[in-house]
């Protein structure tokens, strides 16, 4: 039963392993009641733990793809995200529909690191019981682009890339080559310099010509 259960959740895929929506839920629930219960109780025969096992995959397959096909469907099984926070402003009705007092939203975006409630323009509780944190435009976080900070180079070990265990280790043990320099204050200040002087001009330009 362990091997069995074990085949199906790895076949029902990541989507099982995540934040499980409501039917998500119950299906692993009746997996790991069928698991416990066939292990203890010898009245149940073992072929029949297989077929509710089997049952709980199909259920899982064929609910998963209606939803991908009926988006009301989809929205019955497993609920619709709902705006908690917005422009800065707690909807309290939203908040008394999902049962989702103000000390648990104060918590989650305590989780995000959020200091400001002014700062958040969209607080959003999932379907699947997550909160998402959309910020302000102006209080997102810089990226490397805003400074003009070059790309990483390709000999770098990025945690994101499909590599063996064996290169990893090879990788790791090697001296850092000291000939790649991936970012330059003095030259991202002088750029960021002559970007604004270039600004200030046209718009000095701008001011002769409007005269």
């Amino acid at each position: 039963m362990y091997f069995m259960a074990l085949i199906m959740v790895r076949l029902l895929g990541k989507r099982a392993l995540g934040e499980l929506g409501p039917f998500d839920f119950v299906v692993m629930t009746g997996v790991g009641h069928m698991v416990v219960s066939i292990a203890l109780d010898k009245s149940i025969p073992f072929y029949e733990g297989i077929v509710i096992l089997a049952t709980l995959a199909a259920l899982e397959f064929l609910v998963g793809f209606a939803s991908l096909k009926n988006q009301s469907l989809s929205n019955l099984i497993t609920g619709k995200p709902v705006v908690l926070i917005e422009n800065g402003r707690i909807l309290k009705k939203n908040l008394a529909r999902e049962k989702f007092n103000v000390d648990d939203l104060m918590q989650e975006l305590r989780k995000h690191g959020i200091r400001d409630l002014n700062d958040v323009e969209k607080g959003i509780l999932e379907s699947c019981g997550g909160f998402s944190v959309i910020l302000r435009e102006e209080e997102e976080t810089v990226t490397r682009k805003d400074l003009g900070i070059k790309q990483v180079p390709p000999d770098i070990l990025q945690t994101f890339t499909d590599i063996s265990r064996g290169e990893i280790f090879a990788r790791t043990g090697q001296e850092a080559s000291p000939e790649t320099e991936m970012f330059s204050l003095p030259e991202t200040i002088l750029a960021m310099q002559e970007k604004l002087d270039y600004i200030c001009s046209r718009l000095e330009s701008l001011e002769k010509k409007s005269y």
